[in-house]
């Protein structure tokens, strides 16, 4: 419940208010406060001889019987419906005094006393914090830098040693730009061997049994005029050849060589019964070692060895 003078919570019995020290409200309720009841802290008229004896008027008398009557009618409005109390409304020190309440303005001087107060001399209380690290000394970061410095160069050291030793620095150079590419030697060209100078001759020797290469030809009758077995490079090589007379028709192939390997092989001619003459031409635009080989029929009739130099 709370009290109808200060308005703060208080218990719900007959006893004072413990803040301002006004009388409970169920003081009214239970019949006590009403003319011919004896309260708690005496008869009215005795309160009355008392102030008479104090040398106090029959005004105040008055006026205090008015008042508390006015705080009994007041206390029997519900809470939010009573007025607001002024200061002269609140319990004086000696009626404070009289019903066993201390005054708010003595309540500090019943606090404990703080630990020493009034004593001399100051109160030591423990460190609450941990000891602080200890600062590292001047040769331990020196010492610690130098090693850091030892390990890296080392690193360096190694990782320049492996890559120049592999290869990698250079590839890597050339890959940026950074570094010109090899000058490349030139390979020196193997000197061929002469040709050989005797031909080869197979089993159809007696058809075509008539071949030379030449550097040059008579243009008109085409027939050879400078026989020889060694060209240049990208030299014309002029192929002359005869055919007597065969049994049958049958057709004449051409085939050249480079190194030993197959180069290229000229269109077949067919041959009637009757003789005839003619030439091809070849160039090579690398030094090689070269023959030329005639069929008849597929059957081997002469071969010749030449070089390109």
């Amino acid at each position: 419940m709370l009290c109808t003078f200060c308005n703060s919570a208080r218990l719900d019995n007959e006893a004072p208010c413990p803040r301002c020290g006004a009388p409970s409200p169920l003081l009214a309720s239970s019949g006590i406060g009403t003319p011919g009841t004896v309260l708690p802290w005496g008869d009215i008229s005795s309160s009355t001889g008392n102030l008479a004896k104090n040398n106090q008027s029959p005004h105040v008398m008055m006026q205090t019987s008015t008042q508390s009557e006015q705080q009994q009618q007041m206390s029997l409005l519900p809470v939010p419906y009573q007025p607001q109390q002024s200061a002269m409304m609140m319990p004086t020190a000696s009626m404070q005094a009289e019903n066993g309440l201390i005054p708010m303005q003595q309540m500090g001087s019943m606090a404990p006393a703080l630990p020493g107060d009034g004593q001399d001399g100051a109160v030591y209380i423990p460190p609450m914090y941990t000891k602080p690290r200890a600062i590292i000394p001047r040769y331990r970061a020196i010492s610690g830098l130098l090693s850091v410095l030892i390990v890296i160069g080392l690193l360096c050291a190694g990782v320049s040693y492996y890559v120049n030793a592999s290869g990698k620095l250079t590839m890597l150079s050339q890959f940026y730009k950074l570094a010109p590419p090899p000058n490349v030697k030139p390979t020196a060209a193997p000197v061929l061997a002469d040709p050989k100078a005797n031909p080869d001759f197979g089993p159809a020797y007696s058809i075509i049994n008539s071949a030379t290469t030449n550097s040059r030809i008579d243009p008109i009758s085409h027939a050879s005029a400078q026989p020889t077995n060694i060209f240049q490079v990208n030299q014309t090589i002029y192929l002359t050849y005869s055919v007597q007379h065969p049994k049958t028709a049958g057709v004449m192939i051409i085939k050249w060589y480079t190194n030993g390997s197959f180069y290229q092989s000229s269109p077949p001619v067919p041959v009637t019964t009757n003789a005839i003459t003619g030439y091809t031409t070849q160039k090579y635009t690398q030094p090689a070692e070269g023959k030329v080989e005639l069929y008849w029929n597929n059957q081997l009739a002469i071969r010749l060895y030449f070089v390109v130099r």
